[in-house]
């Protein structure tokens, strides 16, 4: 759990514990005792409401954080993707173009060397 809700669940159980406390020992009559157990009790939904407004407005805060550094992160490795791909496709260029250099050379080798089986010893 984190720190909020910790502290959120220790507001209710003290809101809780203290409301029943003081009906418990407050020297009243029956119909008064169950009117402020009534009035506590509304009051305790009205903290808990307030509570989990706060907790899901809280919530939503670190939703959009959340979102807005998850965007940030996947632009820049979309960035880096892009840089990546353009400098493999240059190194795939120079390495074809090497590739078919090294075959012209052999070609003009092989024309210009006589042919093996003309040669008589």
């Amino acid at each position: 759990m984190s720190k909020s809700s910790d502290f959120m669940s220790g507001v209710l159980l003290g809101t809780i514990l203290g409301g029943i406390a003081g009906i418990l020992l407050a020297p009243e009559s029956g119909k008064g005792t169950i009117q402020k157990l009534k009035d506590k009790s509304e009051d305790f939904i009205d903290n808990v409401k307030d509570l989990s407004n706060d907790a899901v407005d809280q919530m939503g805060e670190y939703k959009d954080e959340i979102n807005e550094k998850v965007e940030n992160l996947s632009n820049k490795v979309s960035d880096k993707m892009k840089y990546y791909k353009t400098e493999l496709e240059d190194k795939l260029e120079d390495m074809k173009d090497s590739v078919e250099d090294a075959i012209d050379d052999i070609e003009e080798e092989l024309d210009e060397d006589p042919d093996p089986q003309d040669t008589q010893i």
